[in-house]
């Protein structure tokens, strides 16, 4: 009984210790020695704050008590320069275009690249942005889950400098989803359309009289890598394309400027050619 309840102390130690790393990232010195009973209560079930499928360390299970609880800082009295770094083992163009949808959709719309590269299966995106406050990493991963991704870990490297490693491994883009046989209107684009497929097999694209459209239409797979394009340089008012075989996205624009379909545009998916 001595000896069960030896091991048990032993790995519940283990536990909180690599679990009081992972608060440690996150405060500084000074604040973790000054909130340690309370940090103690909050984690005293360590197992708890443990992911299943791999056994380490939910890092947002932590944000989210600290945050909660007033311990995660959000906020800087001044602007600063903010250094974050995403990993992940997929390709590279569709996890781009998801973090920078997932950033988007929480209010930060611009940031500036500082480094991407590719080595041994593993691709890293950094970027730089200057900000009065964190990037809230429970908005972000809500957002990065309606993408098909998610965080399996946060760090921070150094003050103002922080890592996310994500699964992408089912990432996909935030596309419009258009029914098959159905015409739907989409409204004056600030930016290319983008809709998913959906299994169909040709796309009709119909502009308004009063617009002057140069089609430029892309259809792209589920890695975001062109398939074919078709541009047109002379006023358009239907297109109707087949779909190539493979095809995910389609991405519709205008070869000089969206001011040409400033009207918006009516889709039709078909089912036939």
């Amino acid at each position: 009984m001595v000896k069960k309840l030896f091991i048990f102390l032993f790995f519940t130690s283990l536990l909180f210790a690599n679990l009081e790393d992972k608060i440690r990232n996150y405060l500084s010195v000074e604040q973790y020695a000054k909130q340690e009973n309370l940090i103690k209560i909050l984690f005293k079930n360590a197992d708890e704050f443990y992911r299943k499928s791999d056994g380490n360390v939910d890092s947002l299970k932590v944000i989210k008590v600290l945050k909660d609880n007033g311990l995660f800082k959000m906020f800087y009295s001044r602007p600063i320069s903010l250094h974050i770094e995403f990993i992940t083992d997929k390709n590279p163009l569709i996890f781009i275009k998801v973090i920078s949808e997932s950033l988007d959709a929480i209010g930060y719309n611009y940031f500036l690249t500082s480094e991407a590269k590719k080595s041994e299966g593993r691709f890293s995106w950094s970027i730089n942005l200057r900000t009065e406050h964190l990037v809230n990493p429970i908005l972000f991963e809500k957002e990065l889950e309606k993408r098909g991704c998610e965080v399996l870990d946060i760090s921070k490297e150094k003050e103002n400098y922080w890592v996310y490693k994500i699964n992408s491994d089912n990432a996909k883009l935030d596309a419009r989803v258009i029914d098959v046989d159905t015409t739907v209107k989409l409204k004056k684009p600030i930016e290319d359309y983008l809709i998913r497929s959906g299994g169909a097999s040709a796309i009709k694209i119909r502009t308004s009289f009063s617009d002057h459209w140069f089609p430029k239409v892309l259809f792209l797979d589920s890695g975001l890598h062109l398939i074919s394009q078709k541009d047109i340089d002379e006023r358009t008012y239907v297109l109707k394309l087949k779909i190539p075989t493979n095809t995910r996205y389609i991405k519709i624009g205008d070869l000089y400027t969206l001011e040409n379909i400033k009207h918006g545009l009516s889709i039709y998916m078909s089912s036939g050619n």
